[in-house]
């Protein structure tokens, strides 16, 4: 499949709005950034052939894309095993610690998306405990630039954290809200 029809199905697969779709970054359209991002993990997990095997622009399932896992006796858990090291290489984006004192400075430590507060939950142990999400991925824009940490960062809990992240692009925080609000957390 070329890359402008895959463009053009994860739009449609997204439900992207024109106005969505026409958000530029460094000249490119901000959801493009996204899909080239995916089509690199995918490729690193041998679910597509990487360009230079299916060609530049397009995108090529492996032969057998699916992989299954072992069968095992529902009883038999004496094999599973953990802990073996293997190497992995990914791209790490630094994190200002500057910026994310500033903006718990401003928001404090509560989770803006379902008000949880370690500190009231945990007493002591709980104090400072909170992740800042970042508006925009850092990965999405792909290059260093000034953060604002009041409009740009905002405090989640870990579990808010973990639901936001579970979309390409990722949900935002008004979203994440009205799932709370939808099932009357």
């Amino acid at each position: 499949m070329e890359v402008k029809e895959v463009y053009s199905e994860f739009a449609t697969l997204w439900e992207l709005t024109n106005k969505e779709m026409s958000i530029k970054r460094n000249g490119r359209a901000l959801y493009q950034n996204e899909i080239r991002w995916a089509r690199q993990e995918l490729a690193g997990d041998g679910i597509i052939e990487k360009p230079d095997i299916a060609g530049r622009s397009i995108w090529k399932l492996k032969e057998s894309p699916v992989i299954f896992a072992e069968e095992y006796e529902e009883d038999n858990f004496d094999n599973l095993t953990e802990g073996t090291v293997k190497k992995i290489v990914v791209n790490a984006y630094e994190r200002n610690k500057e910026a994310r004192k500033k903006c718990l400075e401003f928001y404090g430590y509560q989770c803006v998306v379902c008000n949880f507060d370690f500190e009231k939950t945990y007493g002591s142990v709980g104090k400072n405990c909170i992740h800042v999400h970042h508006l925009v991925e850092i990965s999405s824009i792909g290059k260093k630039y000034i953060v604002d940490p009041i409009k740009d960062m905002a405090p989640v809990c870990p579990n808010c954290h973990f639901i936001i992240h579970q979309r390409k692009p990722a949900f935002s925080i008004d979203e994440v809200r009205a799932m709370l609000n939808l099932n009357e957390i």
